[in-house]
């Protein structure tokens, strides 16, 4: 497999094509309206009078009937072949195919432009042709638009990520913080009660000293 080239001398890849409308653009009205233009002139060679020529008896005896034939056949055969037109042009997309085509003008138009007003007066330098680039180029032109479209989605993913474990460690943080207020003031209620049992175990002593001291004065008496 040949070996990826420098990135610093990788063209960037190029901005989306805009989205190709399916309306008639400028080409495609043009191709519908020749169409329409060379029907119309294909039935006007067909006037009363050549089709009446070709059925010389027929216009003698029954002129008018000959003249309703003349007028549906007219009318039958520009009905067909618009509807033919039409069928073909939107089984082969082909409006929108012009549409591509009149873009893909346009586009190249305002490079040539952009080349031109950048180069200011110096000779325009002329692109590479796309089929004389080697095979790695041509991968990678093929292949980056997929992979910057997959770092953009892994970039947001990852956003994602980061906000969510911000989040959960503020959580966490603020979670750590009440269990160790909890365990000192717990820390401070067990100092409290064992004060207040020492307290109470030398009150008791004292009382306990006191009745003894009053049975020895007892026994004395």
């Amino acid at each position: 497999m040949p070996s990826m080239a420098n990135p610093e001398s990788r063209s960037p890849s190029p901005t989306p094509a805009p989205p190709v409308a399916d309306s008639p653009g400028t080409k495609a009205q043009a191709l519908i309206n020749i169409f329409n233009h060379a029907v119309k002139a294909t039935l006007d060679k067909c006037t009363p009078a050549n089709f009446a020529s070709c059925f010389p008896t027929i216009a003698q005896y029954a002129p008018t009937t000959l003249n309703d034939v003349h007028r549906q056949i007219i009318d039958q055969l520009d009905r067909t072949w618009k509807a033919n037109f039409e069928d073909t042009i939107a089984k082969r997309h082909v409006v929108k195919a012009l549409n591509s085509l009149e873009q893909c003008v346009k586009d190249a138009k305002l490079r040539k432009e952009r080349a031109e007003g950048s180069a200011n007066g110096s000779p325009v330098e002329v692109p590479v042709p796309p089929h004389s680039l080697p095979p790695s180029s041509i991968h990678l032109a093929h292949l980056m638009p997929f992979l910057e479209e997959q770092t953009t989605s892994l970039n947001s993913e990852l956003s994602t990520t980061q906000a969510s474990n911000t989040e959960l460690l503020s959580t966490i943080t603020a979670q750590r913080a009440e269990i160790e207020a909890l365990v000192r003031g717990l820390e401070n209620v067990v100092h409290d009660l064992e004060a207040s049992a020492q307290i109470m175990a030398q009150n008791e002593v004292l009382e306990l000293s006191n009745e003894i001291r009053a049975f020895e004065t007892e026994m004395k008496t």
